[in-house]
């Protein structure tokens, strides 16, 4: 299986120390908790995890996740994209502006 991961900061912090059980599973708990202490406490459930592993044998885990097919085109449009990101910083600065309700639209059909 051949995955790329891009190394987004070099700087990594030791959290923890960890060894193999039985099974060769190496638990992550101090791991997953410094990663929710930098993205927020955030839930990583369904997260998914690149794992890359380099020449000295080093493991890096990238978390990951998937988003529907439907909605890659947003992903795949830069226009589209910085749009809705400047739309979500303005909002986030308070600058939004009512347009009332859409209420009288609500029985309108839908083609």
């Amino acid at each position: 299986m051949d995955t790329v991961s891009v190394i987004e900061d070099e700087n990594f912090k030791a959290v923890g120390e960890g060894t193999l059980d039985g099974r060769n599973r190496v638990g992550l708990t101090k791991a997953i908790e410094a990663v929710r202490a930098l993205l927020g406490n955030i839930s990583l459930e369904g997260v998914r995890f690149a794992i890359s592993c380099n020449s000295a044998g080093q493991i890096l885990l990238s978390p990951k996740t998937t988003i529907p097919l439907h909605e890659a085109w947003l992903y795949r449009n830069k226009t589209a994209f910085a749009s809705v990101r400047r739309g979500l910083q303005q909002a986030a600065r308070g600058e939004v502006e009512s347009l009332g309700s859409f209420g009288k639209f609500a029985d309108d059909e839908i083609d």
